[in-house]
């Protein structure tokens, strides 16, 4: 039988998370900021407005590392939460992508910080992404610029 606990709901960064006991979750569904790449406040503004949320105030709060060396120490002090908080046999799914054309791809980054926490990687999962009309319309096109992959990094706590 399974046993329900009360959902929390924290609005902060992903490396303090005191609230969230140890060694208690069992899946962790998440995607970090891609560095400085994207611009989350621009990019959902009308999302913003129809919930009240100030968009200057998502920009101040949002961690946006100028470098792949600087993220990568983020990401690592991350990794270290989570593997405190998921319990032995619990997965965590990390949604990346690729970044500067597809040069970068953050997957390669986020895989060390994993298995220095103590998680194994169990494989990863890359969907290329076709953009539809309405993407278009905003000037996006397929496989041209910005992040034209999902890479989700499947980790397993053993």
């Amino acid at each position: 039988m399974a046993v329900l606990y009360p959902n929390i709901l924290l609005e902060r960064d992903a490396r303090r998370t005191e609230e969230i006991a140890s060694n208690s979750v069992q899946l962790t569904v998440t995607s970090p900021p891609f560095l400085n790449i994207v611009q989350y406040s621009k990019d959902n503004w009308l999302r913003c407005w129809f919930n009240y949320i100030d968009t200057a105030e998502i920009d101040r709060r949002m961690i946006m590392s100028r470098t792949i060396g600087a993220w990568s120490a983020v990401m690592e002090e991350v990794f270290q939460e989570l593997f405190r908080i998921t319990l032995n046999g619990g997965w965590v799914a990390f949604e990346v992508g690729e970044i500067k054309g597809g040069k970068v791809k953050l997957d390669e980054y986020i895989i060390p910080a994993g298995l220095n926490a103590g998680f194994n990687c169990a494989g990863i999962i890359i969907n290329l992404q076709q953009f539809t009309k309405t993407a278009h319309i905003w000037g996006v096109k397929n496989n041209t610029g910005g992040t034209n992959t999902n890479r989700i990094v499947l980790f397993h706590k053993v």
